[in-house]
């Protein structure tokens, strides 16, 4: 099919399954991939074959780099702890234990090819289980499987691409693969930070020259994430640990004084384009699907297996893995309160089986496990390779598998589960508001008090008018037990909808005096710009 068609198609399929997706009680990576073996079924027949490694320099990097830039850092730091461990000896007990039962279930498929099957299973997709839980998981479990998912993809990507090469060479040393992970991690994350660090540095070198373009910068933002995973790659580095470090880095420039419409249209674009990409790899799994599902049929191999003996090989495995998450996410957390307790130290006592089997079932598998496995090479030394089709179908298989895990068990388990954090996280955000807000209104208090030019009347008049509506902000915010926080409230959400509904008012204003020519196009496009703007201030 022309390229062209494929991505009109692609992102036309990707854009309509967000509506479809309420009105169909399914996952919306589940609906994707129907949507994509619709497509590639007759009259439709769309037949699409990515070359391997386009498919993963076209996904991996904004994916991961976008992984880095919105994972939270205090709360990373915070629990670092559970998640390194989660995301280093969780990924490696994984590969190890799951590599061998594939290769035990299926001997067709190589033992190398099996730990990278294996590794492509590991990582898991917090986003979906978010998704899911419809943003009412514990704060704290959220940002873990946010702080997990992030650096498992990374490390179960670097597995993966260790046990492909070692199915290309035929060659494997676990003790020179270790320390050539160490070295190729620690350059990845070096050249992907440094590269991000100098792209915030030019910025201000930009900005200090009045040369600092929005556009332009978005533009650069977007170029980075493929830039750094290039030049980790060429140097012999990891770069997917490159496009992590970069977005990590990226997401702490992001947050120094920059115009508000360059934050805007950076975090608006990457929304969207993450929206796209995660899209688009799911429907190209669907679209690739029934061809793989008939090559399996077809070769059946010399055990002669059957859709449904891979079917119930791919429970198997779904089985396994949740079995080694279980056990896992348990033994820490007993381990943990162990520790704090000779320590001295006073330990939460959370119900500790519901938790962990909460966390079992958000182990959900998502885009870049398809991504990975669908980079598996097509040939090798000439000839298929091994199990590429098996492999692709068994991911295939145990991603749906732990979507429809996660769909029925996070809401069951959340059921038993206290949501307390939720009620301190917004008290939280109502203290931060309250203090930035207090911050300004003291500023204007001392700027009407002693206005420094001529206009001292102007001044005062202006600075007390804000004055005003940030008091009224602060009565708003009060806590529960303040009589009149109520009363604060409905008058500030009136005076937002009122501020609303005069800026709609003034955009029709503005259509009208385009209509009549009194304004041109341009001039229209800025105003209603500005007025865009001011209507995002008031959320």
């Amino acid at each position: 099919m022309d390229i062209l068609n494929l991505i009109f198609l692609l992102t036309l399929a990707v854009a309509a399954s967000r509506p479809l997706a309420n009105l169909v009680p399914l996952p919306l990576p589940i609906l994707q991939i129907l949507m994509g073996s619709v497509l590639a079924l007759p009259p439709i027949g769309m037949a699409v074959e990515l070359d391997p490694e386009i498919f993963m320099m076209l996904f991996i990097p904004p994916l991961l780099f976008y992984d880095g830039w919105k994972i939270p850092k205090k709360e990373f730091t915070e629990y670092g702890g559970q998640i390194a461990a989660m995301s280093l000896l969780l990924v490696l007990l994984t590969v190890a234990v799951v590599g061998y039962v594939i290769h035990w279930l299926l001997p067709t498929i190589p033992m190398a090819a099996s730990f990278a099957l294996a590794a492509i299973l590991s990582p898991t997709d917090a986003l979906a289980v978010i998704a899911i839980a419809q943003g009412r998981l514990p704060r704290h479990m959220a940002h873990q499987l946010e702080g997990e998912a992030m650096m498992n993809d990374a490390t179960g990507l670097v597995s993966f691409k260790f046990a492909i090469a070692a199915a290309l060479t035929g060659s494997f040393s676990l003790l020179s693969v270790s320390g050539e992970f160490l070295v190729v991690a620690l350059g990845g994350l070096l050249i992907g930070g440094g590269l991000s660090w100098l792209v915030g540095k030019f910025k201000q070198w930009m900005t200090a020259r009045h040369l600092y373009d929005p556009a332009t910068y978005v533009v650069t933002i977007l170029l980075l994430p493929f830039a750094a995973f290039f030049l980790a790659e060429h140097a012999g580095m990891s770069g997917i640990l490159s496009a992590v470090a970069a977005g990590m880095v990226q997401s702490r420039v992001d947050m120094l004084p920059v115009k508000t419409s360059t934050r805007i249209l950076n975090r608006s674009l990457w929304e969207m384009l993450d929206f796209c990409f995660n899209g688009a790899v799911f429907l190209l799994l669907g679209l690739q699907f029934p061809g793989i599902v008939e090559r399996v049929w077809d070769s059946g191999g010399p055990h002669d297996l059957g859709i449904a003996t891979l079917s119930g090989y791919a429970l198997a495995l779904m089985g396994v893995l949740l079995v080694i998450r279980f056990a896992f996410v348990y033994a820490y957390h007993w381990a943990e309160e162990r520790i704090l307790r000779l320590r001295g130290k006073a330990a939460e006592n959370p119900p500790r089986l519901l938790v962990t089997a909460l966390s079992s079932v958000a182990g959900v598998r998502g885009a870049i496990t398809l991504a990975g496995v669908l980079s598996v090479p097509l040939l090798i030394d000439g000839a298929p390779f091994p199990g590429r089709d098996l492999m692709i179908f068994l991911a295939a298989a145990v991603i749906i598998l732990s979507l429809v895990i996660g769909a029925l068990g996070v809401p069951y388990f959340m059921r038993f589960l206290s949501l307390d954090d939720l009620a301190q996280h917004e008290r939280e955000l109502i203290r931060a508001r309250q203090a930035a807000t207090q911050s300004a209104l003291e500023w204007l208090e001392s700027r009407a008090a002693s206005p420094a030019d001529e206009e001292a009347e102007l001044h005062r008049s202006t600075a007390a008018r804000l004055i005003e509506s940030y008091r009224q902000e602060l009565q708003a915010m009060a806590l529960e037990r303040d009589e009149r926080a109520d009363q604060a409230r409905q008058r500030h959400a009136l005076e937002t909808e009122l501020r609303r509904q005069a800026i709609a008012v003034q955009r029709q204003e503005l259509y009208r005096l385009r209509k009549r020519r009194h304004i041109d196009e341009p001039m229209l496009q800025t105003l209603i710009r500005e007025l865009d703007y001011e209507e995002a201030a008031l959320s």
